[in-house]
């Protein structure tokens, strides 16, 4: 009874061991290919632009001294698949990362974080302040910001926040003590909007259960970055007017044509700010109201996150965040200073200014133009970017592509699968990678094509038993869902499936030979057809160690520990065995034995003298 018990743990605990140890060399083989494909990509592959970038204003991008049009840009970075994990981990952890609760950190006297035990945000800066003599000292200020208001103690009616959502634009800010932060309560459905100068915080209306948004992040929308891409917006360019245009003197270099109008390159999307939900949509919410900007009694979408292509083609026209690799939102506003009473008395600009502004005599207006939103694909294979006009359609678009000249024509491939056959020696780690991928259990494939879509697209590269970026998961994203993309998938593990077949004979076949019973080998054979060559390793570890012997009824080898044959279930006749009245001796006890006899001979030859003597 102990054997039967402790064999199928035995076996178990082996077969685990033996799946971790294979799929460890199996994991670094794939990740070694994915990472030379990468790197092998063309540069013109990892770069995609748009120009004009079709959201600056016509009086703006058509001006007649203008020599460079607008260009929006986004570029690849490439990054190891095995660091991703790792670098997603401690980005995500760094003061200002999304799982942070450090929003920002200067130093011990400037910092913003969430203090998770009170619920509250603790805020330490300098406030600077002007004595009556004009001179301006500095004094350390250390707020506690709850949804109930801002105090300068930690008290239970500040309220408690469980999770809050910062703007991480806000962060990137210079002199963040001035400007107001906007957050987002998930366990409260509400925006707050905190005024560290005034110490106040304003609600925002609370969103309805069950109704989306869902957001998951606001203000600057980034994943990834700058790991992976980023992205890049110039303005349009004039020429210097005061540079002759006849001017053959080439000693002085020519001046750099200068933007149409002053630009300011931040995420800064007006009097708006753009707020992410789970499924990859994008909404305006107003920074005054604390509302979603509405059409027809309905949230109105400022875009969503564009899909680049699959490797087999397909293309939805929306991406959740968790089945991008990376993606940047860029916002783009207008900004106008009113000086005076005179409306032609003004300045206007691209982004928010950089400094503080003095509002005595200052009227500021903006207006929100659009959004780009760049994605990368999971695999980090293939770059998209798209452009939103103000009222959030899509009006142009552009994907990374593979483009090779032959003979007196280019020809364009996307690079969501070019960059598997195109580059040099792409073929041969495509082919590796794929025959690894069918070393892999069959079963574990499967479930690879069957939960494709649920994870994470950066925990994908370093899956170590089910595969996401594997071929048959690709195409289970694409077409899971019905009979012919099932069969297919089956069509792209073939290979795997044959290995656990022709294993799967081999340890039946063995299985008889040392005496498993019908049940066991069964098992085995299930075992093997779904884990391929880990099961096989595992029953070659833990099969019986037992010498055979030939059975005397049907001739061939059986096991001497069971009571009847395993192969022709005959009994097992042991004949009796009776000791010999005889025994073979050597040399040494030979002599030892007529030493002996001798000894008694002549003991009895005394005895029998004594006694005719008497």
């Amino acid at each position: 009874m102990k054997h039967l018990i402790n064999n199928p743990v035995k076996v178990f605990a082996t077969g685990f061991i033996v799946l971790v140890l294979l799929s460890l060399p199996l994991f670094y083989i794939r990740i070694t290919c994915e990472a030379s494909l990468l790197e092998g990509m063309l540069r013109e592959v990892k770069s995609v632009s748009i120009s004009p970038s079709g959201l600056v204003p016509d009086e703006y991008e058509n001006d007649p001294n203008v020599a460079i049009h607008s260009k929006a840009s986004a570029h690849m970075r490439f990054a190891s698949p095995k660091s991703l994990g790792i670098f997603d981990y401690f980005q995500a952890r760094l003061p200002g990362g999304r799982l942070s609760n450090v929003y920002f950190f200067g130093s011990d006297e400037d910092c913003m974080y969430f203090d998770k035990k009170s619920g509250l945000i603790v805020h330490h800066y300098f406030d600077m302040q002007v004595m009556p003599d004009k001179r301006t000292t500095s004094k350390r200020v250390q707020i506690y910001i709850g949804p109930e208001g801002v105090s300068e103690n930690p008290d239970k009616t500040l309220g408690r926040f469980i999770d809050p959502i910062i703007d991480r634009g806000w962060t990137c800010m210079t002199q963040r003590e001035s400007r107001e932060l906007i957050l987002y309560g998930k366990e409260l459905r509400r925006f707050f909007k905190i005024d560290s100068n005034k110490g106040t915080v304003t609600k925002g209306p609370e969103l309805k259960k069950g109704d989306p948004p869902k957001p998951i992040q606001i203000g600057l929308l980034c994943k990834n970055y700058p790991f992976l891409h980023y992205f890049q917006w110039t303005p349009p360019k004039i020429k210097d007017p005061d540079e002759d245009p006849n001017k053959t003197d080439n000693r002085f270099p020519v001046p750099a044509p200068k933007p149409v109008i002053p630009t300011a390159f931040r995420h800064n999307a007006g009097p708006y700010l753009l707020v992410l939900d789970k499924s990859g949509r994008i909404y305006q919410l107003d920074k005054e109201t604390l509302k979603f900007v509405q059409v027809d009694g309905h949230n109105m979408l400022a875009g969503r996150l564009p899909r680049p292509e699959s490797y087999f083609g397909t293309r939805s026209p929306m991406a959740k965040p968790q089945d991008l690799l990376g993606y940047e939102v860029w916002p783009l506003a207008l900004t106008t200073h009113f000086f005076g009473e005179d409306p032609e008395s003004k300045k206007v600009f691209f982004g928010e200014p950089p400094g503080p502004i003095d509002p005595s005599n200052t009227r500021i207006e903006r207006k929100y133009l659009g959004m780009f939103a760049a994605s990368l694909s999971r695999n980090g294979t293939a770059l998209t970017l798209s452009v939103f006009d103000e009222k959030g359609r899509e009006i142009k678009s552009a994907d990374s592509n593979f483009t090779k000249r032959e003979g007196s024509r280019n020809i364009s491939s996307r690079s969501s699968k070019a960059v598997f056959f195109r580059p040099p020696f792409a073929s041969t780690f495509t082919i590796v990678k794929y025959l690894a991928e069918n070393l892999h259990p069959p079963i574990l494939s499967l479930a690879s094509y069957f939960t494709a879509s649920t994870f994470e697209a950066a925990a994908g590269h370093r899956g170590l038993f089910l595969l996401p970026n594997s071929f048959v998961a690709m195409h289970g994203r694409d077409f899971r869902g019905n009979f012919e993309g099932f069969m297919s998938a089956l069509w792209w593990i073939s290979p795997s499936i044959i290995l656990a077949i022709w294993l799967a004979t081999r340890v039946s076949k063995n299985a008889v030979v040392v005496g498993l019973s019908e049940n066991a080998r069964l098992y085995w054979i299930l075992g093997t057809l779904a884990f391929g060559l880990a099961a096989y390793i595992t029953y070659r570890l833990t099969r019986p160690k037992i010498t055979l012997v030939t059975c005397q009824n049907c001739g061939k080898m059986r096991r001497p520990d069971m009571d009847r044959c395993h192969r022709c279930k005959s009994d097992w006749l042991v004949p009796e065995l009776t000791p010999p009245a005889w025994r073979v001796l050597d040399g040494t006890e030979q002599k030892e034995q007529a030493e002996r006899a001798d000894e008694g001979s002549i003991a009895d030859v005394e005895s029998a003298e004594d006694a005719a003597a008497e």
